[in-house]
């Protein structure tokens, strides 16, 4: 039987809003919502988002601890990944809140993108992680795309990730970086990490998931990156283009030798960041997603 040529994966715990968006941008793109596939972390939540004609499956056991969750996760989302391979000819994995897109610029659309990947089978999208400015006090309207409202970022090695698969490959590291794969990046995929887009939304999934009654490795995690928003360091953005040029040339390499790194390593610009290099998100891509 002939594969179909591509499905999507993610999996979610406490999730509505980013539920919905992942829902409404990735159905049309995979040619349906029974090319949708979605992991429930837990039996003590229910989402508040149609999923009639997606497939589903709720995980009981995932442990509490973040480094815990997140091997456990990368091991189970893999094995599933690699199993729709056998239906699929590409197999798109990532975070709910993670939405690739085809720059505009590229003049291509995704079937021709997803030549990147080659003989490899498997291609890094370039990471921008969208934060609210301090001069965008308005919430986002959650109906309506977030880039455009949202016009501040960083191009980030952290976000800089192994996206989709048409070889076995298994994800390890929270999905930031594959087993035994160098990272290649592509010249056509970006990935906006959106989790960080609004502060009000950013409070209510952290709250959702139990605010400060989690274990602490998630409640300092979250608190953390809830204190980059709105940082002072986009007053001085870099062009796009630049920032672009210069993750794409550093996160594929070990700063110590310039070898082959097998996960994206930090730009050594100075202007970087701990977020990344803090840039203006072009028109081009303002509602997309």
């Amino acid at each position: 039987m002939a594969k179909h040529p591509i499905c999507a994966l993610t999996h979610i715990r406490h999730e509505h809003d980013f539920l919905q968006k992942w829902i409404d941008y990735y159905g049309p793109l995979v040619g349906g919502r029974e090319h949708l596939y979605i992991v429930i972390d837990g039996d003590d939540w229910e989402p508040k988002v149609d999923l009639t004609g997606i497939t589903t499956e709720v995980v009981l056991d995932a442990p509490r601890r973040r480094i815990k969750n997140d091997r456990f996760m990368a091991k189970l989302m893999s094995g599933h990944a690699n199993a729709l391979r056998k239906r699929y000819d590409f197999v798109v994995r990532g975070d709910v809140d993670e939405y690739v897109v085809v720059d505009p610029a590229s003049g291509i659309d995704w079937p021709e993108a997803l030549e990147d990947l080659g003989d490899d089978g498997y291609i890094f999208a370039l990471g921008c992680d969208v934060v609210q400015s301090p001069a965008e006090t308005t919430p986002v309207d959650r109906t309506q795309p977030f880039l455009g409202q949202r016009t501040a970022g960083y191009i980030a090695d952290r976000y800089t990730k192994p996206f989709v698969i048409s070889r076995w490959s298994n994800w390890a590291g929270g999905a930031h970086r594959l087993l035994n794969r160098n990272v290649k990046i592509s010249e056509h995929f970006v990935l906006f990490h959106l989790a960080l887009s609004d502060q009000t939304l950013a409070r209510e999934r952290m709250e959702a998931r139990g605010g400060s009654g989690q274990h602490a490795s998630f409640v300092g995690h979250q608190t953390d990156r809830l204190n980059a928003i709105a940082d002072e360091a986009l007053a001085a953005p870099l062009d796009w283009a630049e920032a672009r040029a210069i993750g794409l040339a550093e996160y594929p390499v070990e700063p110590e030798d310039g070898s082959a790194a097998r996960r994206p390593r930090p730009s050594r610009d100075p202007r970087n960041q701990d977020q990344g290099l803090p840039v203006t998100i072009p028109a081009r891509f303002h509602g997309l997603v």
